[in-house]
């Protein structure tokens, strides 16, 4: 995974209504009430994760909060009391501000001075417009045309059309860009799934799943409705709408169901609103009411029109209309593309998109029947309580879930990237099994995946370098086998022959990574002083395979071993003393042909016991405050704990303070970091001898 953390990002989110990302615990509760979640797609807790964690990133290819309808019933479920369904609307309001690249909508949103300044300009506008250049102003008689020429309205309507389009469509591409990106889709997907688009924008009809009361789903149909009719008499047939006989046209009916329509439901929403008693009502954003209100306005403004129209009043007429216009313009020019009238594009598109990248998804290239070959079957009877997620150490920084893929595998409902990509991700550190109530061997579950998709040629790219320098040099960083013993410089490191006690195992990364080569030359030196007996077998070591073994390249990890094993009883080794908690958990755990015949030691198991001989003796004082950081594959894979911790407090000076998460319970670290974290305490030491 490689997704950058925005540590502002909730903050961010925040000035636009969000409020508790700090009381979600991740329980689940919302994504199990609402109606439109599903096991593969958990929302509202899925947003929480990405805000809480700050993942920019992942929240903006995200269609998820706009698949949400607000209504309200993760609300009432949340133990917590926290209110999801207002931070999904939230994360809607940002999201359309992240689209838009003028920046407008950002500044409507958070500022009430600009969304109601820009509203007033484009009014002023309007007004200027036809003060400046209105037509013939006939008084004895009721003459809209004459004073506002059809053709000019028209004109003018097709220009706003086309600029209202501009903005709205290339915001669209954006949000586009956005959650396709990385997806590779046939282009006929896009042909054949368009549907789906036209069918939610002109029914939005997954409200209807949504919450207890269905009759919220028809009012905002009826509303909406409403509002692209009147966009439609005023864009497309203008010039048969607006006629100055009182003769009937078969537009008007139309225009008697758009004004009756925004009207009635306008003036229930503010009821509503006002009262606070629906859930999805209990919040409201000045955007919100804009966008009533305007809608009522017009509808209002266009009625009086009608009204003075026919009563024979033409400049009461003519200033109505411009009234009318001067409300009815900055709605669309500000709402639509900037504002709140843009979810009812946006949604529909989050559909779509989610429809074609879920039809575009590959199923997963691996067969549960040879899973089960490879492990067994215990991990079907997995209970789905999600331990396994709440305990893993890159579910801390990413929204990432171990619970999810046994699930899919035991579903058979798997894709390529649910399962054959999310297995990479693991750094199988065994937080997941150490905890899990039913004991299931979850490492060995993913291990086994990859190695299906290694058999399958499916291999993340990273990953071809390494695996190709173990078969041919022996080690996955590259290096040439005869510079394999250039880290020790000047020390005179024998051959190991039976006489030593101790086979040194010089670990890849001390061997090729120039960085850790003073701390690693740290150790020899110990030994020496110490009076121990040890040896090395130099540039005919191989790498121990650990890495090999947890990619699931079994074939480079079994000829590794073979080297290896026939290296070390060749030799007549009795013990090897490993640098590496890797090389240490591959020679104890992993070779079965050495067990029986040679013992395997981590440094620090040898060095905690030379301490307590006398045979080390600290007397320098590091006057420093240290922490120590426990290697998965020392700590809870290998149960070594103390050792370190007993060096580190031997030393004069030195004090030893606690991670919040350690021993059984230390987060995962990549491996050059826990060698070069562990491999330190060495080094300190050897100043200290």
């Amino acid at each position: 995974m490689n997704h950058s953390i925005d540590p502002k990002l909730y903050k961010e989110v925040e000035k636009f209504g969000a409020m508790d990302m700090e009381v979600c615990m991740q329980c689940g509760a919302c994504s199990a009430s609402c109606p439109l979640s599903s096991g593969t797609n958990p929302f509202p807790r899925k947003i929480y994760r990405y805000l809480q964690l700050g993942l920019k990133d992942k929240l903006l290819k995200s269609s998820e909060p706009w698949l949400c309808y607000y209504c309200g019933e993760c609300n009432k479920d949340c133990p917590r009391g926290a209110e999801p369904a207002e931070t999904m609307m939230a994360t809607r309001r940002w999201l359309t501000a992240q689209y838009d690249w003028t920046g407008l909508a950002r500044r409507f949103y958070l500022s009430e001075a600009w969304e109601i300044g820009a509203l007033g300009f484009v009014a002023l506008c309007i007004i200027l417009l036809f003060v400046l250049f209105h037509g013939p102003i006939i008084t004895d008689r009721v003459a809209v045309n004459s004073f506002a020429p059809v053709l000019w309205i028209e004109i003018g309507d097709l220009i706003m059309a086309a600029i209202l389009s501009t903005f709205l469509l290339s915001n669209a591409f954006r949000m586009y860009r956005f959650i396709m990106s990385g997806t590779k889709v046939p282009f006929r997907l896009y042909i054949t799934e368009a549907k789906a688009f036209v069918l939610h924008f002109t029914t939005q009809k997954r409200w209807r799943e949504c919450g207890e009361d269905r009759s919220r789903w028809m009012k905002h149909f009826l509303l909406v409705t409403g509002y692209l009719t009147m966009m439609t008499l005023i864009i497309v047939f203008i010039r048969w709408f607006q006629v100055d006989d009182s003769s009937w046209h078969f537009t008007s009916i139309f225009g008697y169901y758009a004004t009756g329509v925004l009207l009635i439901i306008t003036v229930e929403m503010f009821r509503s609103r006002l009262k606070k008693q629906e859930t999805i009502h209990r919040y409201s954003h000045l955007s919100d009411w804009l966008f009533l209100i305007l809608l009522f306005l017009t509808s209002l403004t266009g009625i009086m029109m009608h009204i003075i129209r026919l009563t024979g009043w033409p400049i009461g007429t003519y200033v109505m209309y411009v009234i009318h216009l001067a409300v009815a313009v900055p709605m669309l020019v500000i709402e639509v593309p900037f504002g709140k009238w843009s979810h009812l594009f946006y949604r529909p598109l989050a559909v779509f998109l989610a429809t074609v990248r879920e039809k575009a998804s590959k199923d997963s290239g691996v067969d549960v029947e040879d899973v089960k070959a490879e492990v067994g079957e215990t991990f079907m009877t997995c209970l789905q309580c999600g331990t396994c997620t709440s305990v893993c150490p890159v579910n801390l920084i990413s929204s990432y879930s171990p619970r999810k893929i046994l699930r899919q595998l035991t579903l058979k409902t798997g894709t390529e990237q649910s399962v054959d990509q999310a297995v990479w991700s693991c750094f199988t550190c065994n937080a997941c099994e150490v905890n899990c109530p039913r004991g299931i061997q979850i490492i060995d579950v993913m291990k086994a995946v990859r190695g299906l998709n290694v058999a399958g040629g499916r291999i993340p790219e990273s990953l071809e370098a390494p695996l190709n320098s173990l078969k041919e040099n022996g080690n996955p960083w590259g290096g040439l086998r005869e510079k394999r013993t250039e880290w020790v410089g000047d020390l005179d490191i024998p051959a190991f022959n039976t006489e030593h006690e101790y086979c040194l195992f010089t670990c890849c990364t001390t061997a090729y990574d120039q960085s850790n080569r003073k701390a690693g030359q740290a150790l020899p030196r110990l030994l020496e002083y110490a009076g121990v007996s040890f040896g090395s077998l130099g540039i005919e070591e191989n790498c121990c395979g650990d890495q090999a073994h947890k990619t699931g390249a079994d074939d480079i990890f079994l000829e590794l071993a073979r080297k290896n094993e026939e290296l070390f009883l060749r030799a007549d080794v009795r013990k090897i003393l490993a640098v590496s908690p890797h090389c240490l958990n591959a020679f104890k755990n992993l070779y079965a042909n050495l067990r029986g015949f040679i013992d395997t030691e981590h440094y620090s198991e040898l060095l905690d016991r030379l301490l307590a001989e006398g045979r080390l003796r600290p007397v320098l004082e590091v006057a420093s405050v240290v922490t120590y950081h426990d290697p998965c594959y020392l700590g809870r894979h290998n149960g070594i704990y103390e050792a370190p911790r007993r060096i580190l407090q031997s030393i004069p000076g030195l004090k030893l303070v606690e991670m919040t998460n350690n021993r059984e319970s230390a987060c995962v670290a990549g491996a050059a970091a826990v060698h070069g974290t562990i491999i330190r305490i060495v080094r300190t030491l050897a100043y200290c001898a």
